[in-house]
């Protein structure tokens, strides 16, 4: 921290980039603000996750004339700090509400996110229309009989569904094997993870299958695929076509994500939740083709271990697809007049500056809610004992940079087949 005076601009940003998220229902934004283990009080004395927080934001009508935030005060210690700000929602001729916020942050490598929030009421204007509407959709989308107990050690691995609530998944009829992707359905936009989910997935496995070809690697019956980082299935949907003939699943450490994914798009793929270590529980050379679509961009100091987990199981005659930020997506950043919501964000913090120019690698942020940027050459260093670079697209992923890579083989060694080459899960 600098002075309280610095302190208290970068308050005020905070602030401004929190109440932006919501109203823009920017979920991507709004998650990168808080910790992993945000959580919540509402006025009612009920304790919501970050989780059900994002939801919410998913499911307001709330416009920039509705929604106002203003700063009352700021106080930073160390790595951690405090703010309380009021919070107004309505419409100042039809009745408005006003709450307090009292909010505590962290600095994670030099960004700060929201730990806490507690709301309390401060006014309450009982004009009709839209005053009421912030407590009515609290109550709606935070029904729960219990409060959320603190995380355990386990759930920290991952990202549980509900975390701290016992849950239940109602009765369900199998689903019937489909082949097309429009036979489908698609998740809750909650889920779309800031993505045009439908629009966005298409484009981006057909940016795959290009630089694949480019690259030589073609499908083959019987192959079987990995999407490692597959959220709510926005790519693997895609692949519904090869389920014919290839055994394709799907990995994610968010089990809300997983969870829809096993309940409707089964049996076509296959899903499991994995965690933040670097092991999945597949033989080696389980799989011909693994992809990894905005997976690296969020892994920071087990980077290494998750290539060296990839070159396990891939089979010798595979490949991966794996997309980064690298220069070239620091070199669109700086060029934006208007940058989207992520990147502005990306874009204010300290870490930015102090670090684009002159780095092998840097974080915004850390742990899953990290941005990661590599120079290429280094991240192409971090390869070399474990692959060799097939073909690289810049822009192959929106700003993200597309690498594909083949497994090396030991000096001298020929690329035989490996034990467990087609074996399953172990």
């Amino acid at each position: 921290m600098n002075t309280a005076k610095d302190f208290e601009g970068e308050a005020a940003r905070f602030l401004e980039a929190w109440t932006r998220s919501i109203v823009e229902r920017d979920v991507e934004a709004a998650r990168a603000l808080r910790t992993a283990d945000y959580r919540c009080i509402l006025p009612d004395g009920r304790v919501i996750t970050a989780t059900e927080d994002l939801a919410m934001i998913v499911a307001s009508q709330i416009d920039i004339r509705q929604l106002r935030t203003e700063l009352g005060s700021a106080y930073a210690n160390g790595g951690s700090a405090s703010i309380r700000f009021v919070l107004s929602i309505g419409l100042e001729d039809r009745g408005r509400d006003a709450l307090n916020g009292d909010m505590k942050l962290e600095r994670q490598g030099g960004v700060l996110r929201a730990s806490a929030l507690a709301l309390t009421n401060t006014y309450n204007d009982t004009r009709p229309a839209v005053g009421g509407r912030i407590k009515r959709l609290l109550h709606r989308l935070t029904r729960r009989r219990r409060a959320a107990r603190p995380p355990g050690f386990q759930e920290m691995a991952y990202r549980p569904y509900q975390s701290g609530l016992d849950y239940r998944l109602p009765r369900s009829q199998p689903r019937e094997l489909v082949y097309e992707e429009v036979d489908l359905p698609l998740p809750p936009p909650e889920l779309w993870l800031g993505y045009n989910y439908p629009r966005h997935g298409r484009l981006h496995v057909d940016t795959m299958w290009q630089v694949l070809e480019s690259g030589g690697f073609m499908i083959k019956p019987g192959d079987r695929i990995l999407d490692l980082g597959c959220g709510a299935g926005r790519m693997i949907r895609h692949l519904a076509p090869l389920a014919r003939t290839c055994e394709i699943w799907g990995a994610d450490i968010s089990s809300e994500h997983i969870l829809w994914c096993q309940r409707h798009l089964t049996p076509t793929f296959h899903f499991l939740t994995n965690t933040k270590t670097p092991h999945l529980p597949f033989a080696d050379a389980s799989f011909r083709l693994i992809y990894c679509g905005s997976l690296f961009t969020h892994i920071d100091d087990m980077a290494r271990a998750w290539l060296l987990e990839l070159r396990r199981l891939l089979a010798d005659d595979g490949c991966a697809y794996i997309t980064i930020h690298d220069e070239d997506t620091i070199q669109q950043f700086d060029a934006m007049e208007a940058p989207p919501t992520v990147a502005a964000h990306i874009m204010r913090t300290p870490s930015w500056a102090q670090s684009k120019d002159d780095s092998d690698m840097f974080t915004i942020g850390r742990d899953e809610n990290s941005q990661v940027f590599y120079a290429r050459d280094w991240f192409a260093r971090l390869l070399e004992p474990m692959f060799e670079i097939v073909a690289i697209r810049p822009g192959a992923y929106f700003y993200q940079t597309a690498i594909l890579v083949r497994p090396r083989c030991p000096q001298g060694a020929t690329a035989t087949p490996r034990a467990g080459q087609s074996g399953g899960a172990a």
